[in-house]
């Protein structure tokens, strides 16, 4: 059997990979509690990622992670991670008109670099709504009067 310091540098070993991942979201894996066990922190943290990341209409969404025993946690964890990457950043889980600040974070913790995920491109409402042009006046006769040419 494991002793406690054992589990919670297993959980501080998987801490770093979850960080790792999720450092391109913004978000920064939860630290591991003493007494904890390695696939207790795991199947804790999957979840929080879960409810973080995950449209509820995801097929992911549907596992519960607190019931999933270990063998089966080395299956879900890593599509589990590239599903919240995925989702974080999918356009279509933001309403229309709003936007989503995506952090991207360095080693450190530190912001690296700020994403604004959303539907539409903001600059789309800076421009005025355009008119469909249907002809041009243009000068063709030697006298100086203008003339309209019909666009095709």
């Amino acid at each position: 059997m494991a002793s406690e310091r054992e589990h919670f540098n297993a959980a501080r070993s998987y801490q770093a990979h979850y960080d790792e991942v999720l450092r391109q979201v913004g978000m920064r894996a939860p630290a591991p509690v003493l007494g904890q066990t390695v696939n207790e922190y795991r199947r804790e943290t999957l979840r929080t990622v879960k409810k973080a990341f995950l449209p509820s209409n995801h097929e992911l969404y549907k596992v519960q992670f607190r019931g999933l025993p270990a063998d089966a946690l080395k299956g879900f964890e890593p599509q589990l991670l590239a599903a919240a990457v995925v989702e974080a950043n999918n356009p279509n889980h933001v309403a229309p008109g709003e936007f989503r600040q995506v952090q991207e974070l360095d080693a450190l913790g530190q912001v690296r670099s700020i994403r604004f995920v959303g539907p539409e491109s903001f600059v789309k409402q800076m421009g005025r709504p355009g008119r469909r042009v249907v002809s041009f006046r243009v000068p063709e006769d030697p006298s100086g009067r203008t003339s309209r040419r019909e666009m095709p």
